[in-house]
Formats: structure tokens, sequence, C-alpha cells
């Protein structure tokens, strides 16, 4: 007989939410100011039909997300299926990184980003 687990959702405290939203704050004002620095051509806030991205460019048709806290709770992630099956649709590359992985690593994101680009546009974007 298999055995599956069903994830069970647990309601975050008032407190968990609050504190995964200054960290996600904190971490886009923290890329959108090192994409600036590096000349990387993104806009913040970007809507897109329905959807927003945190960033966008249009020119090499990639976009950014920041999942926060909230993103490891299943119904949540759940909600982002249909912005990912649109998106691909469009033919846009979609990059993933966590708050954390942005308040702890800044400069291997940013590398990860350039890597994007180098493949994308087929050259090397100098910064």
């Amino acid at each position: 007989m298999i055995s599956h687990t069903i994830p069970v959702y647990q309601k975050a405290s008032e407190k968990v939410i609050r504190h995964s939203l200054d960290n996600s704050i904190t971490s886009i004002q923290q890329l959108h100011q090192k994409l600036i620095e590096k000349g990387f051509p993104f806009l913040k806030n970007k809507v897109i039909k329905n959807y927003k991205f945190d960033f966008y460019c249009s020119k090499l048709k990639i976009a950014i997300e920041i999942d926060s806290y909230a993103h490891e709770f299943s119904d949540i992630y759940n909600l982002d299926s249909p912005k990912k099956l649109f998106i691909t649709s469009l033919g846009i590359t979609v990059l993933r990184f966590t708050d954390y992985q942005i308040l702890t690593d800044i400069e291997e994101i940013i590398r990860a980003i350039q890597n994007e680009i180098n493949t994308s546009t087929n050259s090397i974007y100098v910064v």
C-alpha cells in the first residue's frame, strides 16, 4: 500500500506574516538597488495582464520573482500556477529567488541574473 503525506495547512501568526513582509520589502529594495548599480534594465513592480512581477525586462523577456515565507504554504504556492502558465506562454523566463537568498548572498543572485542575461542575448553583458 502506498502512503501519501498530505500537507496540513497551518495558519501563520500575524507576527510571522509581518516579519515575512518586512523581509520581503527589504529584499526587494536591496535587489532593486543592486540592479540599478549594475545597470540591469529591469522595471520594478511590472504588471503584465493581471499579474504583477517584482522585476521585468521586456527587451530580454526576463522576469524576476522574489518569494517570501508565504510561498512555503501550499495554498499560496498553488496560486502561482496560472501565473506560471501564462508567463511561459509568452516566452518569458522567470528567475525565482527567496528573501533569504537575497538577504544572505546578493552577489550570487546578481551573478545568476547576469548569467541569464548573457544566455538570453547570446553575448556577454559586462558590468
